[in-house]
């Protein structure tokens, strides 16, 4: 398999066809950015970022999760809070969760946890 890609490749060259890519002849930037940052986050990151939801001015903060999903779903955290909710009680009600006894001892917790 790779014997057929270098020759596709190869190929490619000799026909002229990697001629007019950008940044040809420019040095590749191999130094990792935020390298702080988990390799998750990091990869979230440089996809928000390259599709252009991240502004320019936060892109030298310190970004959390929460803020990477802030700008890829356009929601402030308000409404990913009501949202998180609202899809929480819907499980709640669907399952029949109110009536388990072992929920109910547990409930606070559990909202506490997730809402807090």
């Amino acid at each position: 398999m790779y014997h057929i890609v270098e020759e596709r490749i190869k190929e490619s060259i000799e026909n002229g066809e990697l001629d007019n890519l950008p940044g040809k002849g420019e040095p590749l930037n191999l130094r990792e950015e935020y390298q702080g940052l988990s390799p998750e986050i990091r990869r979230t990151f440089k996809i928000l970022k390259t599709a252009g939801y991240i502004p320019e001015e936060k892109e030298k903060e310190n970004l959390t999760f929460k803020d990477l999903h802030q700008f890829a779903t356009g929601m402030e955290s308000e409404q990913i809070q009501f949202e998180r909710k609202r899809q929480f009680e819907s499980f709640v009600k669907e399952r029949k969760l109110k009536k388990n006894p072992s929920f109910r001892r547990y409930a606070k917790k559990i909202y506490s946890k997730l809402f807090t």
